[in-house]
């Protein structure tokens, strides 16, 4: 680096629980992006700086086996602050986590404040909401927490489709990959739509996508409904490749049958039987993407015996687009 070269100083936010691949990949787009601004003349050129900072002072923070060696994020002003998402299980885990997070929440509202720019992907932004800054704004998040955010953030305008929203200062995005997306965006924010481009061809990713709705499986959206929701969507993820019976699926909840089926159609405008239906076309959809399972193989992992069967089961479902979806069930995401 010449001392002409302009730094532009990235922070990815590092944090216990934070997902570690999402405060990873930031810092690899960046580095093929400064490769491509070597070849700039001078006059022009500029050097992305991306580092781990933390709202914990400097600490080399261990995630799940991975070291960060991360700065005070109060060390040294920043042009942008990337926040990665929580790693969780469910929209439960991720409740429980985010109520452990005071410190970086704290900071954050802090920082929001002051107008900084600032990049929140995946649930993270859920982190951001419990702030309350970002009520009356726009935001998105993973598609599969939409119910979750609409229920415990009312007051944030969720594009739940959209895979980058940006709001002013604040830009938000979708699932845990679009952390590629953010850095992109960030280059084409400094250096230019032509860098990204070029960047992105570098790392064999469509630099136009714009949407989450192709990845949306409708059946895995957490929505925190009812508790014998909850406990039944639980019992039938684990049972998808067996036979039960609606007398079994009640008996788990502690309800009768016709409770079970009012409160499903209550919550998720399906039944119980049409649910698990949805979930073993999703599970056979990712099967045939990502195997080579005979179609014998997949009917009886996803709870058929008869190929045929499953077959006009899955043609009827895997056909419907998630705007059908939500319109056939009355699905709000």
């Amino acid at each position: 680096m010449s001392s002409t070269d302009h730094l532009i100083h990235i922070g990815v936010l590092v944090y216990p629980v934070c997902m570690r691949s999402s405060a990873v990949m930031p810092l690899d787009v960046f580095a093929i992006a400064n490769t491509l601004l070597r070849t700039r003349p001078a006059a022009q050129r500029l050097q992305f700086a991306p580092r781990w900072v933390s709202a914990r002072g400097d600490i080399c923070m261990e995630i799940q086996g991975l070291h960060f060696q991360a700065q005070d994020i109060h060390r040294q002003p920043l042009h942008a602050l990337m926040v990665p998402g929580v790693d969780h299980v469910d929209s439960e885990d991720l409740h429980q986590l985010l109520a452990g997070l005071q410190l970086e929440q704290a900071m954050l509202s802090t920082y929001m404040e002051n107008n900084n720019l600032l990049i929140s992907s995946c649930s993270s932004t859920c982190l951001l909401a419990r702030t309350g800054r970002l009520d009356g704004r726009r935001a998105t998040t993973s598609w599969w927490l939409s119910a979750y955010f609409r229920k415990n953030f009312p007051n944030v305008s969720l594009e739940a489709e959209e895979l980058v929203v940006q709001d002013g200062n604040l830009v938000s995005s979708g699932g845990v990959t679009s952390n590629i997306d953010l850095a992109l965006w960030l280059i084409a924010r400094f250096a230019g739509e032509e860098l990204r481009q070029l960047t992105a061809k570098i790392l064999v990713v469509d630099a136009n996508r714009s949407s989450q709705a192709p990845y949306m499986a409708t059946a895995m959206i957490q929505t925190q409904g009812h508790a014998v929701i909850e406990l039944a969507r639980r019992w039938l993820n684990e049972r998808l490749d067996q036979r039960w019976t609606m007398a079994e699926l009640a008996e788990h909840c502690h309800v009768s049958q016709r409770t079970l089926l009012r409160r499903f159609q209550e919550t998720l405008k399906l039944s119980p039987i049409h649910y698990v239906q949805q979930l073993r076309v999703e599970r056979a959809k990712a099967f045939l993407e990502t195997t080579r399972l005979s179609l014998e193989d997949i009917t009886v992992r996803c709870g058929y015996e008869d190929v045929s069967g499953f077959s006009k089961i899955f043609k009827q479902w895997a056909q419907l687009t998630p705007r059908e979806y939500r319109q056939r069930f009355g699905l709000r995401f």
